[in-house]
């Protein structure tokens, strides 16, 4: 019984080259190294006015409004 790594080089091994290359292709842009996902996680540096600054308090609730403002806007009765 062939491992799946066998079996995925053994349907490769078959494809033209206009195939690889849209394969390669396509594993390059989905399959994002370690490194790249890592950044992701990065806050961006923010500009203007709010350069350096918190905005609001780590235990501030968003969600704590919702009713109120879904109310103001008819959402709900």
């Amino acid at each position: 019984m062939l491992t799946l790594q066998e079996q995925v080089l053994q349907k490769v091994d078959d494809l033209s080259e206009d195939n690889l290359r849209f394969l390669l292709d396509m594993i390059e842009r989905f399959m994002l190294p370690d490194t790249v996902k890592k950044k992701a996680t990065v806050i961006p540096n923010r500009i203007g006015i709010a350069r350096g600054q918190d905005l609001y308090d780590d235990e501030y609730d968003f969600d704590e409004m919702n009713p109120e403002i879904a109310k103001m806007f008819g959402v709900v009765e």
